[in-house]
């Protein structure tokens, strides 16, 4: 007997891929049931499944307000069914009255119905102690393409990460000339790479939005720099220098300490609002147990209106069109201990956390604690 996989479809997506991921076998068929609000994330779903090929993918499109009418509902659903076919059915999405009629349009067929206390990951037997552990772990590419926003590119760490931890002691000793990385910021987004160590180190010739960096070349003398080319610096070495550095070693770090299933360094996400599309760059993003983590790394945060700035950008998957991700968020900064960086974190859902929490391992070890809190829901 033919298996089809029925999934409820409304606000929330990843229940539904989870289960289906978990529960499809060769030869099985999906059947989608949700209102017209919500059809178009079915297709997001299929998308992020890969089945569009390979899988029969039916659906059952509730006219508007047929959902909060009982006969219209049950009759609907009724007109696809099959006795030949045997029915495992999610019941975790859609409102109430959806999720209480449901069951009814499939009685007298082979149907069993199915719950996930989401965020858990447990799949539970409606009516039975049965119960099963979700072992699949979802990418981050996975996440957001169910939520119908696809990544364009992201970065991998351009330098080994034992010298980039050795540029992290250096840099939180006071051991750097910040004076230079400073200066060195006006170049993070030039289009006119690579640039010439000499040239920038001199007053000649520099337009005031780029002034000159003296001790640039001496500077990374001192810190050994691994140029690829000797005498210049690229677009991505700037980048590097002037903050990168940070996100590769908590990219580093996160992947030893918590070990996530997935992580990307430098996501570059369309944000559609009102204004039309737009790009926000978000430093580090993972997913562990099934749950999506976003990190801001910042060397430093010295006034509360770029904290604000930088709370603002963490919370934003909260607060703008990709809402239902659910993201954890926080804000890994080397500036020192501040209440009240806290505290304007903390009212806007983000956590925030200080330079001494990645000088002691044991403090670091408060925000594993923490990360493994919020991934078991």
């Amino acid at each position: 007997m033919k298996k089809v996989i029925v999934s409820i479809v409304s606000e929330q997506t990843t229940p539904n891929f989870l289960f289906i991921k978990e529960m499809i076998l060769p030869g099985s068929e999906l059947l989608f049931i949700t209102s017209k609000r919500f059809e178009e994330r079915i297709d997001w779903i299929v998308g992020a499944l890969g089945y569009t090929e390979t899988v029969v993918v039916d659906r059952v499109v509730l006219p508007d307000g047929a959902e909060e009418k009982w006969d219209e509902m049950i009759g609907a659903i009724r007109q696809g069914l099959s006795k030949d076919k045997e029915y495992i059915v999610n019941l975790t999405c859609g409102t109430k009255f959806m999720i209480s009629a449901v069951p009814n349009a499939f009685e007298g067929l082979a149907a069993t119905f199915y719950y996930i206390p989401f965020p858990k990951n447990r799949i539970l037997k409606i009516g039975d102690t049965w119960e099963k552990e979700i072992a699949y772990r979802m990418s981050v590419r996975e996440y957001f393409d169910c939520n119908n926003t696809s990544i364009p590119g992201d970065k991998t760490p351009d330098i080994a990460s034992d010298y980039t931890a050795s540029f992290f002691r250096r840099f939180v000793e006071g051991g750097l000339d910040y004076e230079v990385i400073n200066l060195l910021r006006a170049y993070r987004g030039i289009k006119e790479m690579p640039i010439s160590v000499i040239e920038k180190e001199g007053r000649a010739n520099s337009p005031e939005k780029y002034p000159p960096v003296p001790g640039l070349s001496s500077f990374l003398e001192d810190i050994d720099f691994p140029s690829q080319s000797a005498g210049q610096l690229s677009k991505a070495e700037a980048q590097y220098l002037t903050g990168g550095w940070y996100e590769e070693y908590i990219y580093t770090l996160i992947q030893e300490k918590i070990q996530p299933q997935d992580i990307l360094m430098g996501v570059e996400l369309p944000i559609t609002d009102k204004r039309g599309v737009s790009r926000r760059d978000l430093d580090l993003v993972f997913t562990y147990e099934n749950k999506l983590f976003v990190v801001e790394c910042k060397t430093g945060v010295d006034k509360e209106a770029l904290l604000s700035e930088t709370v603002y950008k963490a919370a934003a998957l909260k607060n703008e069109r990709l809402g239902k991700l659910s993201a954890h968020s926080f804000i890994f900064s080397l500036g020192g201990p501040n209440e009240i960086y806290e505290e304007i974190a903390r009212a806007m859902g983000v956590n925030y956390y200080d330079r001494t929490y990645f000088e002691d391992g044991a403090k670091f070890g408060q925000i594993i604690e923490i990360v493994n809190r919020k991934a078991k829901g």
